[in-house]
């Protein structure tokens, strides 16, 4: 179904949604686009061209002066319409624009070398009000084209936000599905063998799905509630490995109240288990640390395993962490992995010290 007609738009013309700051901030306030800019000018300076060709000679210094005045308006008043494409704006721009297009006739038609018949009155006169509308035209193309880019880009970046912010909920309830089969099918099978590992299993089971539950509903939380999440894991882990596996978190006081994306400190902890600390033999230690420094925070999640193997490339987990990462700092957080010098492997992320 079509949408209804617009009557305002013959007595009120423009676009009917009013931005407001956030929003043009949020769209970016760049200029306008150079091919844009060079086809306007263009088709203005073979505009003039024409016009000059057909007016008589004696003409030709008024409607050139008339042309040069309504390019200098044009621009001011278009580029104040890019910035803000408003109603109110282009009908003062268009009420501005007919003045000046009034008193430039009148003075141009008072031209000393102007011929006194009214032919060459009229030229003048019927090119200042041609060059009026064809200027207020323009202004009206400008403000709903801008209008339409600002809505078009509002719209885009709300839809990724949305994309963005479904595939942060689905990144933090993927804990990984294998790990919980199997700590469930241990959890049964020391049930059913009577083994004492059984309550310790179930404790730390139950604190992991307590404090990742919640995560799910927030785009960012404290770095100290994840690193809850993250040890509850690494317990349960323990449980399962034995002395395969050894851990330690050091997270400073400042560092904890930081702002993170859901998820974030857990994905990294769980590579460094899968990869780091399962395929070796002997066992590995994973250490989680962090410290605030100059309005930043250093996270860096170790492990003394097997190091990263040669041409290794981002896993889901990663190119997960990174995406969101990008969504939450806007390019201001890094995320690094490098061989520690023992062995193993170090993942290091630095972000801006904000709040929830």
């Amino acid at each position: 179904m079509s949408a209804p007609i617009d009557w305002s738009q013959l007595w009120y013309p423009g676009p009917t949604r009013k931005f407001s700051e956030a929003e043009l901030r949020q769209a970016g306030h760049d200029r306008p686009d150079r091919t844009l800019v060079t086809m306007v000018l263009i088709n203005y300076l073979l505009l003039g061209f024409a016009l000059m060709q057909l007016a008589p000679q004696v003409l030709t210094a008024p409607l050139t002066m008339a042309v040069a005045v309504c390019g200098v308006i044009g621009s001011q008043g278009a580029l104040a319409l890019w910035r803000r494409p408003t109603r109110r704006r282009l009908a003062f721009w268009s009420f501005f624009g007919v003045l000046a297009g009034i008193l430039c006739g009148g003075v141009l038609v008072e031209w000393k070398d102007l011929a006194r018949g009214s032919l060459e009155r009229g030229w003048v006169l019927g090119a200042c009000v041609a060059l009026c509308m064809l200027m207020s035209l323009g202004w009206w193309f400008v403000t709903m084209w801008r209008a339409h880019q600002i809505e078009t880009r509002l719209r885009e970046q709300a839809e990724q936000a949305r994309a963005l912010a479904m595939a942060g909920q689905l990144a933090a309830a993927q804990i990984q599905p294998h790990f919980l089969y199997n700590a469930l099918a241990s959890l049964q099978h020391w049930v059913q063998v009577k083994d004492d590992r059984a309550a310790p299993m179930l404790d730390a089971l139950t604190g992991f799905l307590r404090a990742t539950l919640p995560l799910f509903n927030r785009s960012r939380l404290a770095l100290g509630d994840e690193a809850a999440a993250a040890r509850e894991y690494l317990e349960v882990m323990r449980l399962r490995l034995g002395e395969r596996l050894r851990y330690g978190i050091d997270i400073e006081p400042a560092a904890a109240a930081a702002a993170v994306p859901p998820g974030l400190l857990l994905t990294l902890v769980e590579n460094a288990v899968e990869h780091g600390v399962v395929p070796s033999l002997q066992g590995a230690e994973v250490r989680v640390s962090a410290r605030a420094e100059a309005g930043r925070v250093v996270l860096e999640v170790a492990d003394t395993g097997p190091g990263l193997a040669p041409g290794a490339t981002d896993g889901i987990g990663l190119a997960n962490t990174r995406t969101r990462l990008q969504q939450s700092f806007d390019g201001r957080a890094r995320l690094s992995l490098a061989g520690a010098p023992a062995g193993g492997c170090i993942a290091r992320i630095e972000f801006p010290l904000e709040l929830p």
